[in-house]
């Protein structure tokens, strides 16, 4: 089941849009935020972003006649994107997080790490750490004792177009890396991968695992069926998807907040809080139609992007209270808060991505 590692990712959500199931995010209607100022635009698929300390903004991107290779962009205020790193085998760049002025990155499989001078080093080999650990081995995703007909009737997995392909009726964890978000504590960086479903902990070069996220289960309904053409036997039966991690950021309390994008239909993604020293968490934010990127502002506000249904959900603080639609846009999928203001990469599908910055 192993496939390119965007295809990867973009697989369990697009299962979900086979369905047809791109639903309104929660809370009142989008659109409750003014108008954004666009800081870039004409983007190569900007997924991740961060703002250091002297607003400087890093994002990757693709590069490259067929957008091959994978580029980390910097983008000083007033000033245009230009590439601060690629490489002839860097097919992606994402997970992008600051620290002061310092900046990381995940390239491919590893964590890679550039200093203020300009100056990149790789600080850790994520994929090697999966393919001999594999923390979500011993997890089983799918139809738990699917019976003949639904097996025997389940469609094969495409591995030439995983986007539109349903995955295996029943199987466990697979070796398989793509890390996605990353956030920095002090000394220590926290990774998502969403390919290993995992929450990794980087501290010294050494890596470990903080946490698996749990399947989510979803009941298989006629129209899913009917996309992904299983037989009538599975409709019914409730499909494990895998967790798909896609981003971290750690909050003020010292809890992990990490948006996930299973598969199954919409709504079905969530935020997640974890205890990094734990590993035990609980979902705070639910009925996400495709979330991609987290953000937990100073004052507890927790925000999310719902890729397919374009909504920036906040989640407010006060005690009690309900998710909103906060504002709209053409598909979302990085979040970052700094100070007052919200920045959330759109258009992230093809070479028109745009930077934008909200007033919260």
């Amino acid at each position: 089941m192993s496939t390119s590692p965007r295809s990867r990712l973009l697989a369990a959500a697009a299962f979900a849009a086979l369905a047809g199931t791109a639903l309104a995010a929660p809370g009142s209607p989008a659109g409750a935020a003014e108008s954004p100022t666009v800081l870039a635009k004409h983007l190569p698929g900007p997924l991740s972003l961060a703002i250091n300390d002297d607003n400087v903004i890093y994002f990757n991107g693709s590069i490259g006649a067929d957008g091959s290779k994978g580029a980390l962009f910097r983008m000083a205020p007033g000033k245009d994107p230009k590439v601060v790193y690629s490489g002839k085998k860097v097919h992606e760049v994402e997970g992008v997080s600051t620290k002061g002025k310092t900046t990381y990155f995940l390239a491919n499989t590893d964590l890679m790490k550039r200093s203020p001078n300009g100056d990149v080093m790789k600080v850790a080999n994520l994929g090697a750490y999966e393919k001999n650990v594999n923390p979500d081995a011993q997890v089983h995703y799918g139809i738990a004792d699917p019976p003949a007909e639904c097996a025997d009737g389940w469609p094969e997995p495409n591995p030439n177009d995983p986007e539109n392909s349903a995955p295996p009726v029943s199987y466990t964890g697979i070796v398989d890396s793509h890390p996605y978000g990353s956030a920095v504590d002090g000394g220590t960086v926290y990774v998502a991968d969403a390919a290993g479903n995992s929450i990794l902990k980087v501290e010294g070069g050494e890596i470990s695992t903080v946490a698996v996220l749990e399947p989510v289960s979803v009941e298989i309904t006629q129209e899913l069926a009917d996309a992904i053409g299983a037989p009538a036997a599975c409709v019914g039966l409730t499909y494990a998807f895998e967790g798909v991690p896609t981003d971290v950021e750690v909050g003020g309390d010292g809890m992990l907040y990490v948006s996930s994008l299973p598969g199954g239909e919409g709504g079905a993604g969530s935020v997640l809080r974890i205890d990094p020293a734990t590993g035990e968490g609980d979902t705070v934010l639910g009925g996400l139609v495709g979330g991609t990127g987290v953000a937990v502002a100073d004052d507890g506000d927790i925000y999310a992007t719902n890729l397919f249904s374009g909504d920036i959900t906040v989640l407010p603080s006060d005690e009690g209270a309900e998710p909103l639609a906060f504002a709209h846009t053409s598909n979302p999928a990085a979040v970052e808060v700094k100070g007052n203001k919200l920045y959330v990469t759109s258009g992230v599908f093809g070479p028109n991505g745009k930077i934008l910055r909200y007033a919260r």
